[in-house]
């Protein structure tokens, strides 16, 4: 299903219903770009990814992801960027290769060892992508040398890492099944625990692969949510404001109970996302937005352009198809495609909440929602628009004092 919204996040592209609700939505994003948080030396700055799903595979096909034809490219162009803008940290939040397969591994790390060589620390965890192809051990050999932790959890290839008095909590949520869905031992929870108390006091970030609050309550939520029922009080009772995770390959942020999580987007697809994040004394400020397309040259810019056209074309055919089996035609149908197309760019952007009571007041919603129900689109779509509450794009979380 991942897969599947992650095209998504690429496809359809229409109107968003006029130019004044861009306009206020740049005008929001230039406020939270200049918060004097950026530009106070004493805060932490990161540069955050997920779900960047590196291969050297020059046949991967690029009609649902559309990055991925030129995965290379991209991840150099990504990594330049990071080096360019020198953040005091950069943050990957698992599912680093497309396959955990030697080659691509291999090539990860020597683009991620020129980050280190820029003097810029690497913060990484482990994603179930990462075990198609090598078991822990292997990770740790591979990976770990680009990291500093600073403290080791015996039962997993979890670890803390410290950055200007941040507490990054790096969490191995694929011990129990590597590949499979998120889940802590007992021993890594209780060691987890010892660090949230260890730390307390500190700005503690926790960061894992699959998610801590997002599809808390729904059904068939096991595939993505973290499977430690305790989680969430846990880091509450320990002080947490912020989790920040990946996995489902769309840029996503909530809330429940003062404990904020931040879903970041798949560099490959969608809005090609990429996050910036700004640790000050009273807060936490969060910015998404797409890599810099500047960074590929203009003929690889002009050559994404076109792979996400293709993508688009791919998906608005899809659901043309559905709406075909369905029968549905005429009027009926131009509305529908119309109301798809403008839902899957807000989503792309991150604007859902903007926009999402605008979309379901249309006349076609209702009848949208129907014909794509026995698609898995109709109960993800309905479930998006109900149930999102916050801006995808950017976010400050106040840091309690004790």
């Amino acid at each position: 299903m991942a897969a599947v919204l992650c095209a998504a996040a690429a496809g359809c592209s229409a109107s968003t219903g006029g130019t004044s609700g861009e306009a206020e939505e740049t005008a929001a994003g230039e406020e939270w770009a200049d918060d004097p948080v950026w530009s106070d030396e004493e805060s932490l700055k990161a540069f955050v990814i997920s779900d960047l799903h590196y291969t050297e595979n020059r046949e991967a096909d690029g009609s649902v992801v559309p990055g991925i034809a030129m995965a290379e490219e991209i991840t150099d162009a990504l990594l330049a960027q990071v080096i360019a803008e020198k953040p005091d940290v950069f943050i990957m939040t698992g599912d680093n290769t497309d396959s955990g397969y030697a080659d691509d591994v291999s090539g990860l790390v020597k683009k991620l060892q020129k980050v280190r060589d820029a003097g810029i620390p690497v913060i990484l965890t482990t994603g179930n992508h990462d075990f198609d192809g090598m078991d822990a051990a292997a990770f740790e050999e591979r990976y770990f040398g680009l990291l500093t932790p600073a403290d080791r959890d015996a039962a997993s290839l979890s670890y803390t890492a410290v950055v200007k008095d941040v507490v990054f909590l790096a969490m191995d949520d694929n011990t129990v099944d590597p590949g499979g869905p998120g889940v802590f031992c007992r021993e890594t929870m209780q060691w987890l625990e010892e660090m949230l108390e260890k730390y307390r006091g500190h700005t503690v970030i926790f960061l894992s692969h699959h998610n801590v609050l997002y599809g808390q309550g729904e059904e068939g939520a096991q595939t993505h949510l973290i499977q430690n029922p305790a989680l969430p009080e846990l880091l509450r009772d320990g002080g947490v404001r912020l989790a920040l995770t990946g996995h489902m390959h769309f840029q996503y942020i909530l809330e429940t109970d003062g404990l904020y999580e931040i879903l970041s987007g798949m560099p490959f697809s969608g809005g090609h996302p990429i996050g910036r994040l700004a640790v000050g004394e009273d807060r936490i400020v969060y910015l998404s937005e797409p890599f810099d397309t500047a960074f590929l040259g203009n003929s690889g810019a002009e050559r994404l352009q076109k792979l996400d056209e293709e993508s688009a074309a791919y998906m608005e055919q899809m659901f043309a198809s559905i709406l075909d089996r369905e029968k549905v035609v005429g009027y009926e149908y131009n509305q529908i495609m119309k109301l798809i197309g403008q839902f899957m760019e807000c989503f792309r952007e991150g604007t859902i909440a903007e926009h999402a009571a605008q979309i379901r007041q249309e006349m076609y919603y209702k009848r949208m929602i129907e014909v794509l129900w026995d698609y898995n689109y109709g109960p993800w779509m309905k479930s998006v628009l109900e149930g999102t509450k916050m801006s995808a794009l950017h976010l400050e979380v106040p840091l309690q004092s004790e």
